[in-house]
């Protein structure tokens, strides 16, 4: 004999014993409570959870974003940082070449050999320096004190003779305008 299954059709139609008490055949309520004003119901619930998440999510993605464009940013400005950089590094390595340049232009033995090679010039056997007297160049009388002229003769090739504070000081109205 085969065994058959159920009726499922008869046992829904039956009243289940658990909403009945002691197996009577009327339904119990379900508990009744007060719900207070601002309580959500579950579907309000989800739909707020929902939005929730769509928020959070598209805060997470729009933050993403303003990150790599941030980076970006900064990854082009570091770009033409280097570049400034390299910029300068360049024009302060002709700045010294150029100070070099100079330096040897200006130097007294290339002046010397310029002027003998290209000028025709040649050293003196002898340097005349000439201190000035106590007269100026208008032609006003000189104090009696003071010597009508002075000249040294040095040889060629050595430095001019230092002058004392007090020398300075009694040729210094004379070059007023000119100092």
């Amino acid at each position: 004999m085969a065994v058959r299954a159920p009726d499922r059709r008869l046992a829904l139609a039956e009243p289940s014993r658990r909403n009945h008490p002691a197996g009577r055949g009327r339904p119990t309520r379900p508990r009744l409570r007060v719900v207070p004003p601002n309580t959500l119901s579950p579907a309000a619930r989800r739909r707020r959870a929902r939005l929730l998440a769509v928020v959070l999510s598209a805060s997470v993605v729009i933050g993403l974003l303003a990150i790599v464009a941030l980076h970006a940013l900064l990854s082009q400005n570091q770009l033409r940082l280097d570049d400034i950089d390299a910029k300068a590094a360049a024009q302060q390595a002709r700045y010294e070449r150029l100070r070099l340049e100079v330096a040897e232009l200006e130097s007294p033995s290339r002046i010397v050999a310029t002027a003998q090679q290209r000028l025709g010039m040649v050293m003196p056997p002898t340097v005349t320096y000439l201190t000035p007297t106590g007269a100026d160049e208008s032609g006003a009388a000189a104090p009696a004190s003071a010597p009508t002229s002075t000249a040294t003769t040095v040889p060629a090739r050595t430095p001019a003779p230092a002058t004392t504070p007090s020398t300075w000081s009694a040729v210094k109205p004379y070059l007023a305008d000119h100092p």
